[in-house]
C-alpha cells in the first residue's frame, strides 16, 4: 500500500503545507487479488479514518481504515518511526492503480518561522501544469458527447446541460462532499472520468485551477447534433462604490453571476445571451451579427418577458442588441 503527498485537486493549492511526506510499502499480505478485494470498497477522493493497531517494524505498522461503506479494513502502512499505536489517521484515497494509494494529512500545519515550505506535493501540482500547457491543454472544457437530442424541448435541454456540466469532473471534489451528506449517490461518483481507467490527471485539474483562478467555467460542445455551444458562467466583478452608495449596499446583497450563451445558427447566425443574476433577480441581453435576426429578436422580445415573469423569475430589464463585428 502506497501512502502519498500526492493532492490531484484544485481545492489543496492553498493548503500543501498540511501534507506530510511518507514512504511507499509493500502488499497486504503479498498478495496482490487480496489487496484489490480488500480496497475495492474505497471510493476515490474520499477521507477515511485510520487507527494504528499493531506495530510490524520500527517503521511498519497496520492501520484499521474506516469510513463510509467500509468496516474493519485492515492495511500494512510504513509511517515511520514517529507514528505511535493508538494513533488516530486522516487518510485520503487517491487512487487503485499501479497501486492503492493514500493521502496522510497531519492535522497541524508545518510552518518554518512566518513562511509555509512547500512541500513535494506543490512541486508535483506545478509539474501537471507545465505538462498540461506543454501539451496545449485548454482552459476551457472540451466536451465529447452530443448533450441532448431533444432542441425543441427547452426544459429537457436545461436538465441534459446541467447533467453534462455535473459530470465533467470538474466538480468532483464538491460532489463528494455531497456524498457525505447524502446529497448525492455513489453511482453518480463512479459515472465521473476520476473513476474511469487510463484517466489523465493533468488536463482535468488545468481546467480546475483555471476556474479557481479566474472564477469562470468554460465549456465547449455539441449541445445537440450539428450544433455547437460556447457557455461561461462567471463572477462579475461589481463596479467601484462611492462611499455613500457602498453603506447603502446590505449584507445580504452578492456579486452577481453571469451565464452567457453563444451559438452560431445555420440561419440565424450568431447569437449570445447573456443572463446576470443577483439576489434573484435577473437582467438579460441577447445579441446577433445578423440585422434580420435582431429585428425578428427585437419584435418577440415581450413574449420572452412576460414567459420569464409567467414562471415566477423577476425579470428587471430585456434587451436585444445588434453587433456586425461579433
Amino acid at each position: 500500500m502506497i501512502l502519498s503527498n500526492t493532492e490531484a485537486t484544485a481545492k489543496q493549492v492553498n493548503s500543501v503545507y498540511k501534507i506530510m511526506p511518507v514512504l511507499a510499502v509493500g502488499q497486504i499480505g503479498s498478495h496482490t487479488q487480496e489487496l484489490e478485494a480488500k480496497t475495492a470498497q474505497l471510493v476515490k477522493g474520499l477521507e477515511y479514518v485510520g487507527q494504528i493497531t499493531a506495530k510490524v517494524n520500527d517503521t511498519t505498522f497496520l492501520v484499521k481504515v474506516s469510513g463510509p461503506q467500509v468496516q474493519d479494513l485492515i492495511i500494512k502502512m510504513e509511517l515511520g518511526q514517529q507514528a505511535q499505536l493508538g494513533e488516530t489517521l486522516s487518510l485520503k484515497y487517491l487512487d487503485a492503480s499501479p497501486t492503492p494509494t493514500f493521502l496522510l494529512k497531519e492535522t497541524q500545519p508545518t510552518i518554518l518561522g512566518t513562511q509555509v515550505k512547500l512541500s513535494h506535493t506543490g512541486h508535483l501540482l506545478d509539474q501537471y501544469l507545465q505538462h498540461a500547457e506543454a501539451q496545449g491543454a485548454p482552459r476551457r472544457f472540451e466536451a465529447t458527447a452530443v448533450v441532448t437530442h431533444f432542441p425543441y424541448q427547452p426544459q429537457l435541454v436545461a436538465q441534459d446541460l446541467k447533467q453534462a456540466v455535473a459530470s465533467t469532473g470538474l466538480f468532483y471534489e464538491s460532489h463528494l462532499q455531497e456524498l457525505m451528506h447524502g446529497q448525492y449517490s455513489l453511482n453518480q461518483i463512479k459515472q465521473e472520468p476520476q473513476n474511469q481507467t487510463r484517466f489523465s490527471h493533468e488536463p482535468l485539474l488545468y481546467q480546475q485551477l483555471a476556474i479557481l483562478e479566474n472564477q469562470r467555467l468554460s465549456w465547449h460542445g455539441e449541445v445537440w447534433p450539428g450544433q455547437k455551444m460556447t457557455w461561461d458562467v462567471y463572477q462579475q466583478r461589481l463596479p467601484e462604490y462611492t462611499q455613500q452608495s457602498r453603506e447603502s449596499v446590505t449584507e445580504q446583497s452578492s456579486s452577481p453571476i453571469a451565464s452567457e450563451l453563444t451559438i452560431d445558427f445555420p440561419n440565424l447566425g450568431k447569437v449570445t445571451a447573456k443572463l446576470s443574476l443577483i439576489n434573484g433577480r435577473m437582467r438579460i441581453n441577447i445579441e446577433s451579427n445578423t440585422p434580420s435576426t435582431f429585428q425578428l429578436l427585437h419584435k418577440e422580445k415581450l413574449k420572452l418577458s412576460e414567459a420569464i415573469h409567467h414562471n415566477g423569475q423577476q425579470l428587471d430589464v430585456l434587451t436585444v442588441s445588434f453587433d456586425a463585428t461579433s
